[in-house]
């Protein structure tokens, strides 16, 4: 029975996700005048489907992504196409609907998390290890860090991010204590461990009070912790400090749809594993926006790229170089998932 439990949570949350990423390209084009013929989620075998207007709507068993199949497809009738004639600006917030809504998602169930979870965990520091860099630096219990290497910090998931990527190098900390702001300054050890450089600093403390105020402000921070996880973890990737092997896709993150049910039920009931589930919500909704964005062919902002191309030019691209553009972004990315895939049936089989 948990097995079906978790499956069928994985396929709510992915097509959720994707649901409203294609609704934002959606909306906004039916908004600008834009023509959708086809609008659907899901690959594989078609559930269901239906037409209402000239657009035709589907479902298909797999939700592992979807799409807005515009009227700019058929090259013969490119002089009669909505999309094409659209002026640019119009075709760029199309462009960034699904990304931008993806955000607004993430928004939505952090609000939910940070007004039903019983508070939001403060950069407080609840302890600092014994014999660490940070007891060294004369850190305490009850510092409230206000800045990390110059980096204003409001969550104390912010601290462990900018903690992680340290990369071992001396570090600045802004906190308060009784009402003083102090600044120190240290370096942290190698935890053979963990496999990380930390610097003994635990917490944070949890603030209780929520109101509508709070509620709005720490569910933006939030999502902007979110965004920068994915930013700084592309950074590193790139630089070659994060091995190309930790990416995951659907299959990794089915797994951790099971893995993070498995402990939300055993600690907290289901109470436990609906927070924990719209939390992960948010996460992923954060991470689909930030990857979109990336300027590679393909993705949506890789199809931004070229309309600030075309906006500079003052006319478009010919359908010719486009197309090779975007036929050239769709086999990087049909590669990434085949490796992306490679990846999670590999760490799926040495568990």
């Amino acid at each position: 029975m948990n097995i079906v439990i978790k499956i069928l949570l994985a396929v709510l949350i992915f097509g959720i996700l994707v649901f409203s990423h294609e609704f934002g390209h959606f909306l906004i084009a039916k908004a600008n005048g834009i023509a959708v013929n086809e609008f659907w989620i899901g690959f594989g075998p078609k559930i269901f489907s239906f037409k209402k207007n000239e657009t035709l709507y589907r479902i298909n068993l797999l939700p592992l992504g979807g799409g807005c199949l515009f009227d700019n497809a058929d090259p013969e009738h490119l002089e009669e196409s909505t999309y094409r004639n659209a002026p640019v600006f119009s075709r760029m917030a199309t462009v960034l609907a699904g990304p931008f809504f993806n955000f607004i998602l993430a928004f939505i169930l952090a609000l939910f998390v940070v007004g039903q979870g019983g508070g939001y965990q403060t950069a407080v520091l609840l302890d600092v290890t014994e014999g660490s860099p940070a007891e060294a630096a004369g850190l305490r219990a009850g510092d409230d860090i206000r800045k990390f290497n110059g980096t204003r910090v409001h969550m104390f998931s912010e601290v462990t991010l900018l903690t992680m990527f340290s990369d071992g190098q001396e570090s600045t900390i802004e906190f308060e204590r009784d009402g003083q702001i102090y600044q120190v300054s240290l370096s942290p050890k190698y935890n053979e461990e963990y496999g990380r450089y930390m610097f003994g600093i635990v917490g944070g403390d949890v603030d209780p009070v929520i109101t509508p105020l709070k509620s709005l402000r720490y569910a933006y921070y939030y999502v902007i912790y979110e965004v920068k996880s994915v930013v700084k973890s592309l950074e590193w990737l790139v630089l070659g400090k994060l091995s190309a092997q930790e990416l995951s896709g659907p299959i990794g993150m089915a797994t951790i749809v099971s893995d993070e049910y498995d402990y939300a039920k055993e600690a907290g009931g289901w109470t436990a594993v609906i927070l924990t589930m719209v939390s992960l919500g948010s996460l992923l909704s954060a991470n689909l926006g930030a990857m979109n964005l990336l300027p590679v062919p393909g993705l949506d902002g890789g199809k931004f790229l070229l309309l600030i191309v075309e906006a500079f030019r003052r006319k478009p691209l010919s359908t010719k170089t486009e197309g090779a553009i975007n036929l050239l972004g769709v086999v990087l990315l049909l590669a990434l998932m085949v490796f992306v895939m490679y990846n999670d049936i590999a760490r799926l089989i040495m568990r």
